[in-house]
């Protein structure tokens, strides 16, 4: 029995790159508020941006077998709804929700960096090959980086929840916390 083929490492870096760029260019395109039209960019492209490269960097993949570059962009798709959402609402001021997203996004965009940081840096030892990271914040939190992810989805929904229609974007998170769930 042959196993499947196993997707090459960088193709894990498609798809945060994805999302990314597509909520910059939604933000390019959309009719709305630029001060919204802007944020919404700068917190999904840079966080696209960060992990792809990170992906890449670290040649590591946790895409199943036979994972296609049509399954990788149709989830960016879906995925990048807040982006979509946000950037077509023509308020010009931003609402409370949306400056409490925009913290909440920064606070654990840093920490998620952080976490990665520190995980790489326990990796890079020789001594540690095979044992779970748990210095620094992955030793209060064992499965840091997922729950800081989640928590940067949660921010994205909440910014898009200030838009008409803005409730859809509630999908976002709790497809990422299934699959990031479905991972660990």
């Amino acid at each position: 029995m042959t196993r499947p083929p196993t997707p090459p490492p960088w193709l894990a870096a498609v798809w945060p790159a994805a999302v990314g760029a597509l909520a910059v260019l939604y933000a390019s395109i959309g009719g709305g508020a630029s001060a919204r039209r802007s944020s919404i960019a700068w917190m999904m492209g840079s966080w696209g941006a960060r992990l792809a490269v990170q992906q890449f960097y670290t040649r590591t993949s946790d895409l199943p077998p036979r994972t296609s570059y049509l399954v990788l962009l149709t989830s960016a798709l879906a995925l990048s709804t807040p982006a979509l959402l946000a950037s077509r609402n023509p308020d010009p001021s931003l609402a409370p929700v949306e400056i409490g997203a925009a913290v909440l996004w920064m606070l654990m965009f840093a920490g998620e960096t952080t976490a990665d940081r520190q995980r790489l840096r326990f990796m890079s030892n020789p001594e540690h090959a095979g044992l779970a990271c748990r210095t620094g914040v992955w030793r209060v939190l064992p499965r840091a980086h997922a729950v800081f992810e989640v928590m940067i989805w949660i921010s994205f929904a909440l910014f898009a929840c200030a838009s008409p229609w803005g409730w859809i974007a509630a999908a976002c998170p709790a497809t990422m916390l299934y699959l990031l769930t479905r991972r660990c």
